[in-house]
């Protein structure tokens, strides 16, 4: 495993590189600020990721970034800043790449895409929507060849590279705030310290660092609301509560709550759920194994391990079973409905 598994630290060291030569070919003021460089991936994965990551760091310094004139007419310092994140999440890493520029500028990303004939002209799209079109192939807003841009080759490229490694990579902007695109990555070989939970008769662990608490509910804590749906309150404050046997498919009724355990998880967006579980087995590290490498992309899970007694046992994917339980109970109403339970 110590082999195996690499901090990203020399990569990140490699990216100050690439921001120095963009930062003197485009005469732009910009400072690299990097966190989490002892975050360890497996080696493999960082060595697929060195060009699709050099690509985005030069998008975010010739594209993202204004000029020190226009920075400082728009209220902001003469200096940009790109950020360069690490982190273990829920299984995975998370990389991010930000800057602080002008963000996307989504009217001209739709009209080029229109001109390129990638969407029609009368095409309704939501702002993210339009955002994803920069991963369409050919799509490319730079005007001219450069040493940077221009060259038709894309964000596309980048996102299939980091497909390739059982990636995802996602974008959100704010108007005058600047562009962040953050690359999910599957873990072929790490640890994980997670709580062991038995789920219908199956074995799930769920990530430590999403576990805000564990509680046994009792009767006056839990409240019907909806169809179907039901909240728990702890400490003065109302969660979603999500049977996680019945959302992952393995019953299809809810479970009696009088011998149930609740772990009370937080997702990377701070967006809080209560999940029911039979019983918690014990608190331990596990050795990550990818599931995507192996078999395929599961919903809710983020990854498999093999316990010391034998038993195969899954990695829940926290954001996903999260976004998940969203849809299925309309979570995001659910707060516009008690005001009632409230009073």
């Amino acid at each position: 495993m110590a082999i195996r598994a690499q901090p990203i630290k020399a990569l990140f060291q490699r990216m100050s590189r690439i921001v120095r030569e963009v930062r003197d070919a485009t005469g732009k003021n910009v400072k690299l600020m990097t966190e989490g460089e002892a975050t360890e991936v497996d080696k493999t994965v960082i060595e697929r990721l060195a060009d699709p990551l050099t690509h985005m760091i030069r998008n975010a310094v010739d594209h993202g970034l204004e000029t020190a004139e226009e920075r400082v007419a728009a209220g902001k310092s003469a200096e940009g800043i790109v950020s360069l994140t690490a982190a273990h999440r829920s299984g995975r890493v998370i990389i991010t790449v930000s800057d602080d520029g002008a963000g996307i500028n989504r009217p001209r990303v739709r009209q080029i895409a229109v001109d390129k004939g990638l969407i029609a002209d009368d095409a309704q799209l939501t702002d993210n929507e339009i955002d994803n079109l920069l991963f369409m192939p050919g799509f490319s807003t730079a005007t001219e060849v450069s040493n940077l841009s221009g060259r038709g080759v894309g964000m596309d490229v980048v996102k299939r590279a980091i497909q390739s490694v059982g990636g995802k990579v996602s974008i959100t902007s704010q108007p005058g705030q600047g562009s962040t695109f953050s690359i999910s990555l599957p873990l072929t070989l790490a640890v994980l310290d997670g709580m062991v939970t038995n789920v219908a008769g199956q074995t799930l662990v769920v990530p430590l660092t999403a576990i805000v608490e564990t509680l046994k509910p009792t009767e006056s804590d839990i409240h019907d609301i909806g169809e179907g749906g039901r909240v728990i309150s702890i400490r003065g404050e109302f969660i979603p509560l999500i049977d996680v046997a019945q959302l992952m498919g393995y019953r299809s009724e809810q479970t009696d709550l009088d011998s149930a355990v609740v772990l009370s998880i937080e997702s990377d967006e701070h967006v809080r759920i209560a999940l029911v579980v039979d019983d918690i087995q014990d608190q331990r590290q596990v050795v990550i194994k990818s599931l995507e490498e192996n078999y395929g992309q599961v919903a809710g899970v983020a990854a498999a391990t093999i316990l010391g007694d034998g038993r195969i046992a899954l990695i829940a994917d926290v954001d996903d079973v999260i976004r998940r339980a969203a849809t299925a109970t309309t979570a995001a109403s659910i707060p516009d409905n008690l005001t009632a339970l409230a009073g």
